[in-house]
């Protein structure tokens, strides 16, 4: 049997997902690649909004500050909170060129 990937949008064998017994088929909506990418997603937002929430800075004064020259101290901070977010870009943009690299290969055997 096969599912459709609610993330990656692919039809897999079933034992492409995790299980999950609260769905009716007994496994999860997301593959397992999908899934573990969602993981690392929620894994460095997490990182993120607790580094935030340290030094009282928002993600969003982090993007944009109203003011770069007038932040001071928390120029360091701010480089810190900026280079998370560029690692958490390269590792979502690593992980989907895995999922492209993989499915293109699927496809061209089949």
């Amino acid at each position: 049997m096969e599912k459709r990937c609610a993330g990656c949008r692919e039809t897999l064998s079933l034992d492409s997902f995790y299980r999950n017994k609260t769905n009716e088929d007994g496994k999860s909506i997301y593959c397992k690649s999908c899934t573990k990418l969602n993981a690392k997603k929620y894994y460095q937002k997490k990182l993120l909004k607790q580094i935030g929430e340290s030094s009282g800075v928002t993600i969003s004064e982090t993007l944009f500050p109203p003011n770069f020259n007038s932040l001071g101290d928390k120029k360091a901070e701010l480089a810190i909170k900026i280079a998370m977010i560029q690692r958490l870009m390269l590792t979502v943009n690593s992980e989907l060129n895995e999922l492209l690299q993989k499915y293109s290969e699927e496809k061209i055997t089949q």
